[in-house]
């Protein structure tokens, strides 16, 4: 069983090899940068950075181009923040279909195209806090489409990122476990995915 991991806007870290290693499954990562090799120290550097890259639509593009390439062999999807928000922009295209569930952590700007219905059960998670947008809002607008919502209280964007102002070591520990437990149920129960 493959998992793809979208990274936020801070790109493949050492923290993401982390908790690829934590799910204890093959991971592809994937990045909005073209240079894999690309480090930040501040979020403002790497959202610059990102924004120069092409945004969530570039990012979205990429996601897809890997999807349509590796695809078979994928069947979940984690995104954070940018990753989230460029999962969701893809995920009306047919080549998401074989994945069995996308969970997708503080995709702020998945509030730009709550229109979506993507072709492949989705869990969206999302802070309590944001900086630019009412997250209990919007989570009630996706819910009332049908959508599978969490609004997680006390934290903030970034809550999962060691990197980011807005982490929270508890929330990232239950969340990872979530993970872990979500892929050891779906693998026992349709036994090892190739």
């Amino acid at each position: 069983m493959t998992v793809l991991i979208a990274t936020d806007v801070f790109g493949i870290t050492p923290a993401v090899h982390s908790l690829a290693r934590s799910l204890g499954r093959k991971c592809r990562l994937v990045s909005p940068f073209s240079d894999i090799a690309s480090a930040f120290y501040s979020e403002q550097k790497a959202y610059q950075a990102f924004l120069a890259e092409g945004g969530v639509a570039r990012y979205a593009e990429k996601i897809q181009h890997l999807l349509k390439e590796q695809g078979s062999h994928i069947h979940f999807a984690i995104g954070f923040s940018a990753g989230a928000s460029a999962l969701w922009l893809g995920s009306t295209s047919p080549v998401f279909r074989h994945l069995q569930m996308m969970s997708l952590f503080y995709g702020s700007r998945i509030r730009d195209y709550t229109d979506i219905q993507p072709v492949c059960p989705s869990r969206l998670i999302f802070a309590e806090k944001e900086a630019a947008f009412e997250p209990g809002l919007l989570a009630a607008e996706l819910k009332d489409k049908g959508h599978t919502v969490e609004l997680v209280k006390n934290t903030a964007h970034g809550f999962m990122n060691p990197y980011s102002g807005g982490f929270c070591v508890k929330s990232q520990a239950r969340y990872l476990a979530e993970l872990s437990q979500m892929l050891d149920t779906e693998e026992a129960s349709h036994g090892e995915l190739a």
